[in-house]
């Protein structure tokens, strides 16, 4: 059987700010790749290499990266969703490029590729135009739930009201459809539950099949989901320690259990990296640093002098001093001044609540740092309180304890924030460019 996949990865990802300001969600990189790869290596496992992405209107980071799949054993074209109108609006765009019959998923969820086998498992051995998938949750009123009758699905509930929940069987954001499902979607009036309105038209023909599934599906939804899903990957990729011939680490330093250390790491004195971690191309670990619990950084960064980055992510260009970074997400080109603290846990050791587009939601977890967005930076002796987001191109200023969140563009002195101009922003990249600049050459003279 021949198969082809669509890949969904536009949407604005709003749930997910500050981290998806500069990127599709899909492209936010975890253990030296974006999520999106880690997709279509899933796909290619099983064979299906016709892959068909469909993007926003801001698609140069996905085109690039994957360009025409052939790095990636993958035939990969592309289609532009407009405007984010949900994801039956989407796969409408991919249609043209469609033969029969189709995976659709999401380019930002990650799961274990016997998935795909046992969905193509059952489509081989069907006529159905559907499958669906679906796993058992603790917590099924939080997502679409199915119904069932005599073993069959008969219906799929959104977001039932605790306690009246059909099953505790939830539906896994992996489809198989064939072309039929266009004819549905087109008799659907445009909602935020399009796809699901339509899949339910087949499903009240008789016309699906099931699929359960016990493994791994983890989605990066919110901020926090990143922490999740990266414990999953360096479970998944992470077996044996992988360090670089290319790199350069002190015989006084500690590389102990399963760490990654990509080429041109500088690794020095009395740092300790323990497992599972990973630290990214051409980054500096200085003296007496620890990296440990699942944390990773980003190509290109420096983690200076008594750092501790613990169970945190840390992006590509970051630059850390003297500072505790604890359960936390910094994106892309953030700077800490010495002394900086994340604040990691409520002294009622509750689980930590988030404001996410004006609403509070619970992270879900006890131990949550910041959540940073691209082009931020704190001065010494910052605090930044549990679950705090600070926005893209922001500063905490020195002493500075940050309680509420930051929005974009804003320097906090004291009370109140005051806006940063662009020069400011533009000249602060240049500086920080430089610095790393004659970092390496340092670093390297001293070889």
């Amino acid at each position: 059987m021949s198969i082809q996949a669509v890949v969904l990865s536009g949407g604005a990802g709003e749930r997910a700010f500050p981290l998806s300001t500069d990127r599709p969600k899909p492209m936010f990189e975890l253990l030296g790749k974006p999520l999106l790869q880690y997709v279509i290596e899933n796909l290619r496992e099983v064979g299906i290499q016709d892959l068909i992405i469909v993007t926003g209107p801001e698609s140069a980071a996905i085109r690039d990266y994957f360009g025409d799949g052939d790095s990636f054993g993958a035939k990969i074209r592309y289609t532009v969703q407009e405007k984010a109108l949900g994801m039956a609006n989407a796969l409408k765009s991919a249609e043209h490029l469609l033969k029969d019959r189709f995976f659709m998923l999401n380019g930002n969820d990650i799961f274990e590729s016997r998935l795909l086998t046992q969905v193509i498992g059952k489509a081989e051995t069907t006529s159905g135009d559907m499958v669906l998938v679906g796993r058992e949750m603790d917590n099924p009123w939080k997502f679409g739930v199915f119904e069932f009758r005599d073993g069959k699905v008969t219906a799929v509930v959104e977001k039932p009201s605790v306690g009246e929940e059909p099953s505790n069987t939830v539906v896994v954001g992996v489809y198989f459809f064939s072309k039929t499902i266009f004819e549905h979607i087109d008799r659907t009036p445009l909602t935020n539950y399009q796809l699901e309105l339509a899949y339910q038209r087949m499903i009240d023909e008789g016309n699906v099949e099931f699929v359960p599934y016990d493994g791994v599906f983890e989605s990066f939804k919110y901020p926090w989901d990143l922490l999740t899903i990266n414990e999953y990957l360096m479970a998944r990729f992470i077996s044996h320690p992988q360090i670089s011939d290319q790199a350069q680490i002190s015989d006084r330093a500690v590389i102990d259990g399963n760490v990654i250390v990509e080429e041109g790491v500088r690794v020095f004195e009395n740092a300790v990296i323990r497992g599972p971690a990973y630290v990214g191309r051409n980054s500096v670990i200085g003296n007496n640093v620890l990296v440990w619990n699942h944390s990773s950084i980003g190509a290109n960064s420096v983690v200076g002098f008594s750092s501790e980055i613990k169970r945190s992510l840390i992006g590509r260009n970051c630059w850390i001093h003297m500072s505790y970074v604890g359960d936390s997400i910094l994106s892309d080109h953030c700077s800490f001044g010495a002394g900086t603290i994340t604040a990691n846990f409520r002294f009622d050791e509750g689980e930590i609540p988030v404001d996410v587009k004006g609403e509070e939601l619970s992270s879900g977890t006890d131990k949550l740092g910041v959540i940073m967005g691209p082009e931020c930076k704190t001065g010494c002796n910052a605090t930044l309180m549990p679950g705090v987001k600070v926005g893209p191109r922001s500063i905490v200023g020195p002493g500075v304890m940050l309680r509420d969140d930051l929005p974009p563009d804003k320097l906090i002195m004291g009370p109140a924030p005051y806006t940063i101009t662009q020069n400011e922003i533009v000249l602060s990249a240049k500086a920080k460019e430089q610095k790393m600049k004659t970092l390496l050459e340092r670093t390297g003279s001293e070889s």
